[in-house]
């Protein structure tokens, strides 16, 4: 059985794997690889997010007065998808309910992760289908991991300036708390600045968000324009950096469990489906 899929241009090639449908690689004409290669430090390269973003409280949820358990950023990274099509330029897999997620997630549903080559962009697109009798509520995510060695050497820029302030996390949730981060544009990277775990960002400005090597051409730039949050994240000291796309967010820590009510959810009504993307840039 095939375990990994490539998808090619003169430009860039790119390998995800069967498993969680993940971005695994992305190699330049260069021979510059950009994904994280899923070492001891943080053994994953670009998880995918579904049915949910982030922990909920006490990994459990509610709903019509049911209580269902979920583990971190939901099950869709640990599933196999299948290949639905596939052409030199691009690839979508599917993964669809099966007895397994009924049991943690009882809704009959489609998603579709579609990876598609254009020079040097490739696009990842979400979609997913409702089909059950009822309201889905689901939110789901992106979680790439890009090479940043050292880290020092890097700094996140916003395309736009911003104001705003990073929620906090109190263990896996969100608390009250912020903090002041971005210099205008831009956040510096240091070894210290995932001491406090991931920074999450709601109501920016910008419509794109870069990983730049200063002094350098070397940068990873993401059009996150379709996308209400934004995570920015690595294991501390680690010589990575993930952009984080989010439709959805940890629960808060007063939040009441109910899955209707949790913030970013979607509420995707029977028939009906919904499509985000999310577009990335690569240059050495």
């Amino acid at each position: 059985m095939i375990s990994k899929y490539s998808i090619q241009n003169k430009f860039l090639t790119v390998n995800i794997n069967r498993l969680g449908a993940e971005l695994c690689s992305v190699i330049d004409s260069e021979g510059t690889e950009f994904i994280w290669q899923a070492d001891e430090v943080w053994p994953k390269h670009a998880p995918n997010l579904f049915p949910i973003v982030g922990s909920l409280l006490d990994h459990e949820y509610t709903y019509q007065g049911e209580t269902y358990s979920l583990s971190h950023h939901g099950f869709a990274r640990n599933k196999n998808f299948e290949l639905l099509h596939q052409s030199e330029h691009s690839v979508c897999l599917v993964l669809q309910h099966d007895e397994e997620t009924l049991h943690s997630y009882p809704f009959k549903f489609t998603f579709l992760i579609t990876y598609t080559l254009e020079a040097n962009n490739l696009s990842q697109t979400f979609r997913v289908i409702n089909d059950d009798d009822r309201t889905l509520p689901v939110s789901f995510g992106g979680h790439p991991g890009f090479n940043a060695s050292p880290i020092n050497d890097f700094e996140i820029i916003f395309s736009e300036k911003e104001f705003i302030k990073s929620n906090q996390l109190s263990g896996p949730y969100i608390n009250e708390n912020e903090i002041d981060i971005i210099q205008t544009d831009r956040i510096s990277m240091d070894k210290t600045i995932f001491d406090n775990d991931a920074l999450i960002f709601q109501g920016l400005n910008s419509k794109e968000v870069s990983l730049q090597k200063k002094n350098s051409t070397y940068a990873v730039k993401m059009n996150i324009d379709e996308f209400p949050y934004l995570g920015i994240w690595a294991k501390p000291g680690a010589p990575y950096v993930c952009l984080e796309p989010w439709q959805g967010l940890a629960d808060y820590l007063d939040h009441n469990k109910n899955i209707e009510h949790k913030k970013g959810i979607i509420l995707l009504p029977f028939g009906e489906e919904i499509e985000k993307i999310f577009r990335m840039t690569f240059t050495s």
